[in-house]
């Protein structure tokens, strides 16, 4: 049988806005039925500091205290504390402690829900692609706080050049 993990991105109160809040029901109501498909589910927090790239190149300095960093609470009780990882970079799968995890459970195939689809989503997904495994981007489990503006391109670039969008 493949393995298979889940990694939830940056659902987090920062992002939560009109268009984000029945995403974010979507993943509560998905965890509630699906989570025992999967070997290892990850959470991820973006936080950001000084040292980012974000912070350092953009100029980008938000996202950097509570509440803007507080899981939402819908997803709160599913993180057990344990397998929710704060990260200052886009892709979770540079968190050191997500990608040895994969690779110590042999995981062929991570399915990716969270925020935002053009931004950190994506670049999971290219690193997880470039790394030899599969990311599916669960495409009702995701949004672009930029709203459609940049959700629907960034699903045409992953499925035109991953080709795995359910």
């Amino acid at each position: 049988m493949n393995k298979k993990a889940l990694i939830v991105i940056d659902v987090q109160k920062y992002f939560l806005n009109e268009e984000t809040k029945p995403i974010v029901k979507r993943i509560q109501r998905f965890l509630k039925e699906k989570s025992n498909k999967y070997s290892a589910i990850y959470f991820t927090i973006f936080k950001n500091n000084p040292k980012s790239s974000l912070w350092q190149i953009s100029g980008w300095k938000d996202c950097k205290d509570s509440p803007d960093i507080d899981v939402c609470d819908e997803i709160k009780k599913f993180t057990n504390g344990m397998n929710l990882f704060h990260k200052n970079f886009l892709s979770a799968y540079k968190i050191p402690k997500i990608k040895r995890g994969l690779k110590e459970n042999k995981i062929l195939e991570v399915d990716i829900c969270g925020f935002d689809t053009d931004c950190c989503v994506l670049a999971t997904a290219y690193d997880l692609f470039d790394s030899g495994i599969k990311p599916v981007v669960l495409e009702n489990l995701t949004w672009s706080t930029s709203t459609e503006k940049l959700h629907n391109p960034a699903l045409q670039m992953i499925k035109r050049n991953i080709g795995f969008v359910e």
